[in-house]
């Protein structure tokens, strides 16, 4: 009997490889090859309502349709979302939404499909196949002479590792990587690698500014952008405190701390060395450098910075 289950499930993943290139285990699909797949992978474009009848457009990354009122040398913002979430999630949607009313042109990559609960392990796996998925939207753009630095793409989670491989698979095709990658919480469990190539790190884009939010738990601990910013310490958010589950609770704070600063500068942190300095109070003082966090970080910010918050909306304290 076992040598049976063995048989079929080998033919079974014989099949899927000679089929689709994806690995089937029960209901976790493992996708690790290109073509993208369109079906499972959706683009959907935020249009600032001013400037366009349909507020929401689906894009073929392959051939993508542009619609009218379309601001071609306009930055172009890129959201992925993490593990087990979509397009609808409320926190991660909230990013978009607020790009698009503060006239921002905004595009969604909902890749729920691939990232369902409880398949972590094939979520982790699928997130090489939704990078390759993203370059090639971004390489198709590029025929309409949208330049690759016009591009700035926010990954939550997993999604922050998701916009590093597309940066790098961008590079290999047309020889430039993004102009932007916001790390929004970067996924720790499968990312402790010390080769760069495996997570997000500044190589993969002109500017990479990484904000942490559940740092230990859910979130990277170590720096991994020009610039890093630990709101509330880094690792517990104030707002969480009496959340059932504070860790994953802290985790998606950072998709409401982004929303706000897209239309907020007041999200300001001091410069300190290290959660040590922090913890003891040394981080103040007229000598330390202060950086803006969020959407109007400047991209000559370099460091480690810390901030805090307050504990409902508005959260940014100035």
């Amino acid at each position: 009997m076992i040598g049976l289950d063995l048989f079929i499930f080998t033919l079974i993943i014989i099949m899927d490889f000679s089929i689709s290139y994806k690995l089937t285990l029960g209901q976790c699909v493992v996708y690790y090859e290109e073509p993208c797949q369109v079906n499972l992978i959706r683009f959907v474009l935020y249009m600032p309502s001013t400037t366009s009848s349909n507020y929401k457009v689906m894009l073929n990354p392959f051939e993508p349709l542009l619609p009218d009122g379309f601001n071609f040398s306009a930055p172009i913002k890129i959201i992925i979302h993490g593990y087990a979430g979509n397009e609808n999630n409320p926190a991660v949607s909230s990013i978009p939404k607020t790009y698009a009313s503060a006239g921002y042109q905004a595009i969604m990559v909902d890749w729920s499909s691939l990232a369902k609960a409880p398949c972590y392990p094939a979520a982790f796996l699928n997130t090489w196949h939704v990078g390759q998925c993203v370059a090639i939207l971004a390489a198709s753009l590029s025929s309409y002479g949208i330049m690759p630095n016009q591009f700035h793409a926010l990954g939550f989670s997993l999604g922050a590792h998701i916009a590093s491989f597309a940066s790098n698979h961008l590079k290999k095709v047309i020889g430039f990587s993004l102009g932007r990658i916001t790390g929004l919480d970067p996924a720790l469990p499968f990312f402790a690698s010390h080769i760069n190539d495996w997570k997000l790190d500044p190589s993969d884009a002109d500017f990479v500014d990484v904000i942490h939010t559940n740092a230990g738990s859910f979130g990277k601990i170590e720096p991994i952008g020009h610039a890093d910013f630990y709101v509330n310490g880094g690792s517990t958010q104030p707002a969480c405190e009496n959340n059932i589950y504070t860790p994953y609770c802290s985790h998606m704070m950072v998709n409401l701390y982004y929303s706000e600063s897209i239309v907020s500068k007041k999200f300001v942190a001091t410069e300190c060395p290290s959660v040590f300095d922090y913890l003891l109070g040394s981080c103040s003082g007229a000598r330390k450098r202060l950086a803006i966090m969020g959407e109007h970080c400047d991209s000559n910010t370099r460091g480690i910075y810390f901030l805090s918050t307050n504990n409902f909306p508005p959260f940014g304290l100035g």
